[in-house]
């Protein structure tokens, strides 16, 4: 399913979206639950959705006058392009009236004891059963409020009308008549209509097959319409609608290669929105109603273990997803609390993965060669830099894969694991026991490692004893939060590392950002105008030593042509491949330092950034502003993207 608001029950929200037929008291309250937060429609959009009209002669009539399609909506009639019940239908439709179908209803057997068959015949109306406080009764004139009104003096009781055809409401009333004393049992016994997804029943849904989202929507508030409490349809079996509504959530999140989901809860009647990040940005996937965001959050917190009566501080949890009938998925959960009482919920997807080799982490032919040396050798400190969610622990991952041999015995502490390869010994991180980091690399140095990973570098003493590891004789990867590779180095020495020890163990530091990758299928090719080229190659060599004729030289040698006028820029267009975005996955950019004596002696003396980074371009470094332009010229990125890794 992809990311869209998805069509409600008995609300379409487009033309290829038919309703659901409403079949009891339950799914008839859900179904007005719902329709709260549905977009009002007109009349025409009403007609085309339902088929009545085509849109040549509904265009036709507007342009005679638009009033026909307003107060002399009657006119359709008139002219016989309509039935007075296919426009009652449609205004119907229009004012989001819920449809049922009365043949199937389950009418409960005190119904017909408010309103006699007799005087439902009278006004050709079908009795369905009080909810809310309210009355409900079926009619094919719905929108006649004399009827209703004339219908409250008769039950005594306050009235809504929903929609249901004249054939079907005679043809209920004749079976109510023929059933006799007996009416009320029989009617109430009448097999209700199976909704797709759904097993023969008013509730149940099928154990075969999996439901659309929207369907288990349903479900979960007929089972609130039906007096449950959240907290048990949270604990339920799982034909429970709110446990298999988590499930497809989760499912639909992971085939969609969501990395994260976050749940919105609002104050009042107001809907909860439900979101999926894929490829760094947050993309609708559905709306609920109000009256489900308490038992959602609940339903999570039991499957994370968390405390389901404390809303007022902030909880963080993880799910075994293989617990609950899924795949190998670890979900880590973070509890927020919000105003009014409510509570927000991010759910991170840790799927457990194999390493991407590095002639897939679109490196450049360079960069990959400069991968293959840092990883060759057999000690020192190999950092990975740039922010939360740019691909550190990938890049790691992959340079292990390419030293990863039965000569080797490599230890990994990750917090969490997400990534496995046969042969590497892996340890998770569990601070609540004491496993922390530092902790790990005490161990591993008694275990006889020739490689080690480690997470993060949080703090000094993780850094003191990967420095002190990489001194004797052991490779040392692992990651830190900065922004640039020389960054690194100044982010290092002012947790108190020696600079002279730092400066000898330090092989290289990769900073690395991700953005999104244009799709192969659409992206459009453009010529540089008249002066883009001039500015191009001004931001390519923006705060660097380079000169105008070597940013040339590279922008042109990675472009492919030999002139500034053969090159091309490419902008997203959107297709079916890429669901109209333009985009498809995404593509690192990566800034690589490689320690030498000119960089070492910096490191010494505590230079500061600039310095470093001066140094590191006069030695061939590229930037990531250089490889972001690079790779622009390339057409494997647009503008907008190549500029968010490094504006």
């Amino acid at each position: 399913m992809q990311p869209s608001e998805v069509t409600l029950s008995g609300f379409p929200a487009s033309a290829s979206a038919e309703p659901l037929p409403v079949q009891s008291m339950a799914q008839l309250v859900a179904v007005l639950e719902l329709q709260r937060h549905h977009p009002v429609i007109s009349l025409r959009q009403a007609l085309e959705q339902m088929g009545y009209v085509n849109a040549a002669t509904l265009d036709r009539i507007q342009a005679e006058d638009a009033e026909y399609l307003r107060s002399q909506s009657g006119e359709l009639v008139r002219r016989m392009l309509l039935t007075a019940e296919d426009l009652e239908h449609a205004l119907a439709r229009m004012a989001g009236i819920p449809e049922v179908d009365t043949v199937r209803f389950a009418v409960p057997p005190d119904a017909f004891q408010v309103l006699r068959v007799r005087e439902a015949r009278l006004n050709d109306v079908v009795p369905l059963g009080a909810a809310e406080d309210r009355f409900f009764i079926a009619s094919y004139t719905p929108t006649d409020e004399s009827l209703r009104r004339r219908l409250c003096e008769l039950t005594g009781r306050s009235v809504s009308l929903v929609w249901a055809s004249r054939a079907a409401i005679r043809s209920r009333l004749d079976l109510q008549e023929s059933a006799g004393a007996a009416g009320a049992a029989n009617a109430r016994n009448l097999p209700p209509l199976s909704m797709p997804g759904y097993a023969r029943g008013a509730t149940g849904p099928a154990t075969t097959g999996e439901a659309d989202i929207e369907l288990l929507v349903s479900q979960a508030l007929i089972e609130i319409a039906s007096g449950q409490e959240h907290e048990e349809a949270a604990s339920a079996a799982e034909s429970s609608g709110m446990v298999r509504m988590v499930k497809k959530m989760i499912d639909d999140a992971l085939a969609q290669e969501a990395s994260d989901i976050h749940i919105e809860t609002n104050p009042g009647e107001q809907i909860t929105l439900i979101r999926f990040r894929r490829d760094g940005d947050l993309e609708p996937y559905l709306h609920l109603p109000a009256r489900l965001r308490s038992s959602l959050v609940s339903r999570i917190k039991i499957m994370s273990r968390l405390d389901i009566a404390e809303r007022r501080r902030p909880q963080d949890g993880k799910i075994n997803y293989a617990d609950f009938g899924g795949p190998k998925l670890e979900l880590r959960v973070a509890v927020m609390p919000t105003h009014d009482g409510l509570e927000d919920v991010v759910l991170r997807l840790l799927a457990t993965t194999k390493p991407i080799p590095l002639a897939k982490l679109g490196l450049q032919p360079r960069d990959e060669d400069t991968f293959k040396r840092l990883s060759g050798h057999t000690f020192g400190l190999i950092l990975a830099a740039g922010p939360t969610g740019s691909g550190k622990t990938t890049t790691l991952h992959s340079m292990l894969a390419e030293v990863n041999t039965g000569e080797r015995k490599i230890w990994t502490a990750e917090d969490p694991i997400e990534i496995t390869q046969p042969g590497l010994r892996q340890v998770q991180v569990n601070p609540k026991i004491g496993v922390t980091f530092a902790a790990a690399m005490r161990g591993f140095l008694r275990a006889d490692p020739d490689i080690i990973m480690i997470g993060e570098i949080r703090d000094q003493e993780t850094a003191k004893i990967a420095i002190e590891a990489s001194l004797t004789g052991h490779l040392v990867l692992s990651t830190l939060h900065t922004n640039s590779a020389s960054e690194s180095v100044v982010r290092l020495l002012d947790l108190g590392m020696d600079p002279m020890n730092f400066a000898d163990s330090l092989v290289g530091i990769v900073a690395q950002r991700l953005v999104r990758a244009l799709c192969p299928h659409c992206a459009v090719p453009h010529r540089l105008g008249p002066g883009q080229f001039e500015r191009l190659l001004a931001e390519y060599i923006e705060r660097s030593s380079l000169s105008p004729a070597e940013g040339q030289r590279r922008l042109l040698a990675a472009a492919g042509v030999e002139s500034p006028e053969q090159i091309l820029v490419h902008t997203a267009a959107g297709c079916e491949k890429c669901s109209g975005k333009g985009y498809k996955g995404r593509m690192g950019i990566y800034e690589i330092l490689e320690n030498n004596p000119a960089i070492r002696e910096l490191i010494q003396r505590h230079a500061r950034p600039t310095e470093l980074f001066e140094a590191a371009i006069a030695s061939g470094m590229r930037s990531l502003r250089h490889d972001a332009l690079e790779k622009l010229v390339q057409g494997k990125v647009d503008v907008k993207q190549a500029r968010l890794s490094y504006i």
